[in-house]
C-alpha cells in the first residue's frame, strides 16, 4: 500500500509539475512519508519517475478496458450485444477518454527512452489484452458475432478504434463530426453482429 501511495503521489507531481521540474521531497510529502522510507522503495528519482508512469499508464489502460468490456458482462443475445454496442460507443466518446488516451500516447513516448517504463508498459499492454480477450471470447462461444469474426479480431478492431481515436482528432483531410463518427461507429459495430439472433437460430 505503501507503494502504491507514493506512485500516485509522484503521478500527480509529473500531472502538475511535469518531469523536468519533479521533486522527491513534494512527492514524499504528499505521500506523507519520509524521503528515506520514499528511497527504500526506488532506486533513484529516475527509477521513481518510471514507475509513476507506468502505474499511470496501467490505470488508464485497465480503465479504457473497462469501458469496452463492462457493458458486455450480461450479453446473452445479439439484441443484449447491440444495446452494449451502443452503450460502448457512446461512452467512448466522454472527453475524459480523450485524456486518458492522451496520456497514453504520452507514457509509450516516454517508455521508448526508459528501459524500466518500457518493460512495465509491455506488461500492462498484456494485462489489458489478456483481460479483454477473456471478456470478449464468450460473445463468439455463444455465437453472437458475424461469420468470421473471432472474439479476438472484435476485440482488436474495437480496441485499435477506441485507443487510437486521439491520434485522428483536430482539424485535417480525416476530422468527421462527432455524430458521423459515431453513426460510423454504429454500422461498424452492426456488421459484426451475426444478423439473426443466436437465440433463435440455436
Amino acid at each position: 500500500m505503501t507503494r502504491d501511495t507514493i506512485l500516485e503521489a509522484a503521478s500527480r507531481e509529473i500531472e502538475r509539475n511535469g518531469m523536468t521540474q519533479f521533486r522527491i521531497k513534494r512527492v514524499a510529502s504528499d505521500a506523507q512519508v519520509s524521503v528515506a522510507l520514499l528511497y527504500s522503495y526506488f532506486d533513484d528519482r529516475e527509477d521513481l519517475i518510471a514507475s509513476a508512469i507506468v502505474h499511470r499508464f496501467r490505470q488508464v489502460l485497465l480503465g479504457l478496458a473497462e469501458t469496452f468490456t463492462r457493458p458486455l458482462r450480461d450479453v446473452s443475445t445479439t439484441d443484449d450485444l447491440r444495446q452494449a454496442m451502443r452503450v460502448i460507443i457512446s461512452e467512448a466518446q466522454v472527453p475524459l477518454r480523450t485524456e486518458a488516451r492522451i496520456q497514453r500516447i504520452e507514457s509509450m513516448s516516454f517508455a521508448r527512452h526508459n528501459p524500466t517504463a518500457s518493460v512495465g508498459i509491455a506488461e500492462a499492454k498484456k494485462e489489458t489484452a489478456s483481460l479483454i480477450v477473456e471478456r470478449v471470447r464468450k460473445l463468439e462461444e455463444m455465437g453472437l458475432l458475424a461469420d468470421g469474426m473471432t472474439a479476438v479480431a472484435f476485440a482488436r478492431i474495437w480496441y485499435a478504434l477506441f485507443f487510437g481515436q486521439i491520434e485522428l482528432e483536430g482539424e485535417h483531410a480525416l476530422a468527421v463530426d462527432a455524430e458521423e463518427w459515431i453513426t460510423a461507429l454504429s454500422v461498424l459495430a452492426e456488421g459484426a453482429i451475426r444478423s439473426v439472433p443466436s437465440d433463435v437460430s440455436r
